[in-house]
């Protein structure tokens, strides 16, 4: 990996503790309602603390909220 690839790499890295709202967009063609699908916020007590994951080789992004 060349530092080039390493810097990128770092600058992808999510800070999950600054994330205080959470919100779930649709602009697919599909069955869904066009738009906000779900909004969460930390200061309504909707989550306390929030662990991202890429799994399945980057192919799935997962949300856990706590």
């Amino acid at each position: 990996m060349t530092t080039k690839q390493k810097a990128e790499d770092e600058s992808k890295k999510i800070d999950e503790k600054k994330i205080t709202r959470v919100e779930v967009i649709n602009h697919a063609k599909n069955d869904r309602s066009i738009g906000r699908l779900l909004s969460l916020h930390k200061s309504l007590g909707d989550f306390n603390a929030i662990e991202i994951h890429l799994q399945d080789g980057g192919k799935t992004l997962k949300i856990f909220l706590d």
